[in-house]
């Protein structure tokens, strides 16, 4: 049993430290829902209101599952380039696309659930499934689904991160 842990332990720590972020938070989602199961159980014991319950979380921990065996078994793109443009919301200025330059293409990528912003000139990793559908817009490649998201720095970015360093510190 400690082998299979420990070899489940090695497999996890050689994927990408995003997609193992993505697995800890279905895992949380799936340690959520059954604390929300046995709460909704101790108060009321109606089994039609604890179902869904445990449906979700059922289906958060086989989707953490499947990301994770997907992770091991290589089942994943990594598409890495430069922010050359942002698309924001009008009203909330929330990232809405990023544009990104690779060696080969140029990429759009559609962002779901992003709170800050993006700056230009950062690089920028995405991953993605090899399954996931890229489509080509006016020579665009245009990629609307992805597992996660990795931001690391660019000149920009360093700037404003060591500017607003300074000016918090002092």
């Amino acid at each position: 049993m400690k082998e299979k842990v420990q070899k489940y332990k090695t497999a996890f720590s050689a994927i990408p430290e995003p997609l193992q972020k993505q697995v800890y938070i279905r895992l949380g989602f799936t340690i959520i829902f059954l604390l929300l199961f046995v709460l909704v159980l101790s108060m009321m014991f109606d089994w039609l209101t604890v179902i869904p319950f445990i449906i979700l979380s059922l289906f958060s921990l086989i989707s953490a599952g499947q990301l994770f065996r997907s992770a091991v078994k290589g089942d994943y793109v990594m598409i890495e380039g430069n922010c050359v443009d942002v698309t924001v919301t009008a009203f909330r200025k929330q990232t809405k696309s990023v544009i990104l330059k690779t060696d080969e293409h140029t990429v759009q990528v559609m962002i779901r659930q992003r709170l800050k912003q993006i700056p230009k000139g950062v690089s920028v990793v995405v991953y993605m499934a090899k399954s996931t559908q890229v489509f080509d817009k006016n020579g665009m490649m245009v990629l609307h689904s992805y597992i996660a998201l990795e931001i690391k720095g660019g000149t920009e970015y360093e700037n404003r991160r060591r500017i607003g360093n300074k000016t918090q510190g002092d």
